[in-house]
């Protein structure tokens, strides 16, 4: 479900290959996240997007119906090296209802900034109630998001 491209910058000369994950401090890993909140309208993939004043950052949404998509973005400052990236879907009895495993390589990107989107479709979203996303970056949680789920109309 990832799907990444490159913010605020144009490309710059690519790098030799990939080097090996990197491995971070839970802090250094907390101070990577730029961006991270759910939106109904994803970028589509290899979209170039500028933080100035959000001219095409996706919308951001802070509540969904039960069965409807919803779709978690963040976006990682540069490292130029490869992430290990989590991101797990916590339903409201808090339990995880999903986890996916999302690497970012950004030793092959120029920007100052990667995003990436993960996508909890319709038919696994079926519980009112606040949910969350919690985020992992080298096997630290950076971060866990809030969605309120309203019951169907």
């Amino acid at each position: 479900m990832a799907n990444h491209a490159r913010g605020d910058e144009p490309p710059l000369k690519s790098q030799p290959a990939a080097p090996g994950a990197r491995s971070l401090s839970g802090f250094e890993a907390a101070g990577l996240v730029k961006f991270a909140y759910f939106t109904d309208e994803a970028p589509e993939p290899g979209t170039m997007l500028f933080t100035a004043f959000r001219r095409n950052m996706p919308p951001e949404v802070r509540e969904a119906s039960v069965r409807t998509a919803v779709t978690f973005f963040y976006g990682i400052q540069q490292t130029g090296r490869l992430l290990d990236i989590q991101v797990r879907w916590v339903n409201p009895d808090g339990a995880v209802a999903r986890t996916s495993t999302q690497p970012m390589d950004q030793s092959r990107v120029g920007a100052l900034w990667t995003w990436q989107v993960d996508r909890l479709e319709n038919r696994d979203l079926t519980q009112a109630g606040v949910w969350a996303v919690e985020l992992l970056i080298s096997g630290h949680r950076v971060g866990r998001y809030p969605l309120l789920v309203r019951p169907g109309r």
